[in-house]
């Protein structure tokens, strides 16, 4: 049972497509913060929420200091059709920042924007640089899936060891998909990991070759893969998979078509 349940997850590691701008990293070194927003529009007025935030990033797109969301429609699990905000490459004092503007464009905000979001949940996210394969340039990537998984109380170093050598093997063994984990610092789950992988099109989510337990097999052998599948599943549950596609018209500051 454990080893199928393991296969499940190994399953939404190659049906993963997610926020490929999301995770991006800067050239400069930061803490890897990014301030995360889903937001659900009124009743009917999706559209008009769409043409209220592209009017509102071109106003804001020449104020120094602001800060730049990408924006993504749900399209699939129980959130289809709300959408993500994000903007990363955060560090903790950008959170204390405060600029001449600030008060002018709250009040445009909640002037032409507001009236038509429904609900809006904040979460600050961190993503492990230590961890995962990402593509040089974001050129292109269009669909993106995210995944949580939950580690079970006490088993964090175990779980931690156990990722640690997944990723080794991974890149050791030719993983022919980009992936990244960030984790809620604040508004998430407790023990919540997040996989993103990003995708140029349907076509590139189909499985591709080496496949995960083939990478596995060839470095460990067959009996001690299994044998650590089945011992590490037992560290964390999977959760809710999500595929989110990028919207360029919406993240638009007026610095690009």
């Amino acid at each position: 049972m454990q080893f199928k349940k393991i296969l499940i997850m190994v399953a939404s590691l190659t049906l993963i497509n997610c926020m490929s701008h999301a995770v991006a990293q800067d050239e400069e070194k930061n803490d890897g913060l990014a301030r995360v927003v889903m937001i659900t529009a009124e009743d009917g007025h999706e559209k008009a929420l769409e043409d209220a935030i592209t009017a509102y990033h071109h106003y804001m797109g020449g104020k120094d200091g602001a800060w730049h969301y990408q924006w993504y429609s749900i399209e699939t699990g129980p959130n289809t059709g709300k959408y993500i905000a994000r903007t990363g490459n955060l560090n903790w004092e950008d959170f204390d920042a405060e600029h001449d503007w600030d008060e002018e464009a709250g009040a445009r905000f909640v002037s032409d924007v507001q009236p038509h979001i429904a609900e809006a949940i904040v979460t600050i996210t961190r993503t492990d640089d230590e961890l995962g394969m990402w593509p040089d340039s974001m050129e292109g990537y269009n669909y993106f899936s995210v995944t949580n998984w939950y580690v079970k109380p006490g088993q964090n170093r175990a779980y931690n060891d156990g990722m640690e050598k997944v990723n080794t093997l991974l890149k050791e063994g030719g993983w022919p998909n980009y992936y990244a984990f960030t984790y809620p610092v604040s508004g998430g789950k407790n023990n919540q990991v997040t996989l993103v992988s990003p995708r140029k099109n349907f076509a590139d989510m189909a499985p591709k070759e080496p496949k995960f337990y083939d990478i596995l097999t060839k470095a460990m052998g067959e009996e001690e893969a299994k044998a650590f599948l089945a011992e590490w599943s037992l560290t964390y549950t999977s959760g809710q998979n999500q595929l989110l596609s990028y919207r360029p018209k919406l993240s638009n500051y007026g610095d690009k078509k």
